[in-house]
């Protein structure tokens, strides 16, 4: 890297490397150094040599317990500023225990493929006379920080195996490796092992602890757990409801902030919830780990949030929607296509009913009619906006305006008497609002002045009231009127609900999101359908897909 036009020269830069172990003390019974010792002893040797310290990389770990590569980026960051000559030197306060890639760039900046020198210092270590212990620049040094990195390497490799060894039989011995699943908390158990000697074991066990539930504090964690995992969703309600149930009630997450579809649906999938010894799969999935007879391994003592049986049971509800109970639509018997009263002309703006096996404009052509009609094949279309509408359904966030405006109609419709009466309330709650300000607002112009100061706080305690009955009819209202539309913008539940419903139910589903559609002329005759060059959908949450003519 060359210097820029008035910036530092990087050959006058120097970065500091300060790394300290978690452990408090060394088995000889000597404390480590510490980070900030380590980096005024690099400040001092900088100071010595000329060079500017540019930046302190700390790193404060074992390198045998960093989980991932995220927890060593200092380390990664400090080499790599030194390969790309960002500075010119690297001050390390000891060069041990680096791990895999950290030992290989030791190597390339000690032999660099562009001939271009980098160095390296290590310190001497000496208590009381800080100084440069190996210099990559001094040719004697060279074989001797080469030696080190390899080490190095090798002993973390090494101890990697170790790792990797003695997890792998705590896994196989049903003992639980990680932080515990939310409904648990980690125990230590004694048990003989093979020898009659007694070994502790880290096992699991219900948590009694309060989930937080504002409205029942005497609820446990275990019991939130179960609520989450079988309780709600074996009532119908879907993983969207089971958040939105929870989150209401103010219960904190296992993380201690707001509930989220994808944990509800990992804790349903979980069989740590029935007691079992799980492996991950990659991201959410886990599978159960069973022993060389192919057995299931118990990780949990005492009671289990659920049993084997409802676990299954959980299992074939998510696999298979149907059998949740949902909410049924009224029917329409009536006869209609699936667009009928949707679509428009956009040469017109005239509707477009079905006639045949298209679409088309019903205004004659001419003058008064419509300059050039035009009509679209019914399956290109419907299937067209089938697909638009399925997938801004199940992509839209639970805080999407298009989803409240979904719940909406969908309430609308499921509960008719319950939306009438929330829009009652709603209408009675701004009037009381109203009627309270206009006695504030006439006690200001000077209305209750005089004679009429008496009729001030009566009247005000009345409206005050007012308002506070309505307030509580609109919550009673909304209340009744909550509805579930979390199927909805699942993939697989809204797939089912799809094919399994018939016509009138179909056109239901799609009026819920779509407002309106618009069919524009085709860019030319006898081509191939493009529905973003034909079709034009307009939302109820007022968002439109884009102009085909722009």
């Amino acid at each position: 890297m060359k210097p820029t036009e008035g910036g530092p020269d990087p050959s006058q830069l120097i970065d500091l490397f300060c790394r300290k172990s978690k452990a408090k003390a060394s088995r000889t019974g000597k404390r480590e150094i510490s980070v900030s010792a380590q980096e005024k002893r690099g400040r001092l040797i900088a100071a010595q040599l000329g060079l500017t310290v540019r930046h302190v990389w700390r790193e404060v770990g074992s390198a045998s317990r960093f989980s991932t590569r995220k927890a060593r980026e200092d380390q990664d960051n400090a080499l790599k500023a030194l390969e790309r000559r960002e500075v010119g030197a690297l001050w390390v306060y000891r060069l041990d225990r680096w791990d895999r890639t950290g030992a290989g760039a030791v190597l390339r900046i000690i032999e660099p493929e562009d001939g271009l020198t980098r160095r390296l210092l290590i310190d001497n270590g000496d208590p009381d006379n800080p100084g440069i212990g190996l210099d990559s620049t001094n040719p004697r040094d060279r074989e001797e920080l080469i030696r080190q990195a390899e080490r190095a390497r090798a002993e973390t490799d090494l101890l990697s195996e170790r790792v990797r060894a003695t997890k792998t039989y705590q896994l196989m011995n049903g003992e639980w490796l990680g932080a515990a699943p939310y409904g648990y908390r980690v125990v230590i158990v004694e048990k003989e092992d093979e020898d009659g000697e007694l070994v502790e074991e880290r096992k699991l066990e219900l948590d009694s602890a309060s989930a937080g539930d504002p409205k029942d504090p005497k609820s446990s964690k275990a019991e939130m757990a179960r609520k989450a995992v079988y309780t709600l969703p074996m009532s119908g309600t879907s993983p969207d409801g089971i958040v939105a149930s929870l989150n209401t009630r103010g219960v904190p997450s296992p993380t201690g902030g707001a509930w989220s579809r994808q944990t509800v649906r990992a804790m349903m999938k979980h069989p740590v919830y029935a007691g079992w010894q799980t492996k991950s799969n990659g991201g959410w999935n886990r599978s159960i780990v069973r022993n060389e007879a192919g057995e299931k391994l118990r990780v949990v003592v005492g009671p289990t949030v659920i049993t084997e049986a409802e676990r299954l049971e959980v299992l074939e509800l998510i696999e298979n929607p149907a059998s949740s109970p949902r909410p049924e639509l009224p029917r329409d018997t009536r006869k209609h296509r699936l667009l009928t009263d949707l679509t428009k002309c956009a040469n017109c703006g005239g509707s477009m009913p079905s006639r045949g096996n298209s679409y088309a404009c019903v205004r004659p052509r001419g003058a008064r009619g419509c300059p050039a009609p035009l009509a679209c094949t019914t399956h290109s279309l419907e299937r067209w906006v089938t697909d638009r509408w399925f997938a801004r359904i199940t992509n839209a966030d639970a805080d999407d305006p298009l989803m409240y405006a979904v719940a909406e109609r969908w309430a609308a419709k499921v509960a008719p008497e319950a939306t009438a009466d929330s829009k009652a309330a709603v209408r009675a709650l701004e009037q009381a609002e109203a009627a309270l300000a206009q006695v504030w607002a006439d006690r200001r112009a000077g209305n209750y002045a005089g004679p009429s100061a008496k009729f001030f706080n009566s009247d005000v305690a009345a409206a005050n009231e007012a308002v506070t009955a309505a307030q509580a009819a609109l919550t009673d209202a909304v209340g009744r009127r909550s509805v579930d539309i979390g199927w909805l913008s699942d993939p697989e539940t809204c797939q089912e609900a799809w094919e399994a419903a018939d016509p009138a139910t179909r056109r239901t589903l799609l009026r819920l999101a779509v407002e309106r559609i618009t069919v524009y002329p085709a860019p030319k005759k006898g081509g191939r359908f493009d529905g973003w060059g034909r079709v034009r959908i307009a939302w109820v949450d007022g968002q439109e897909d884009p102009d085909p003519t722009a």
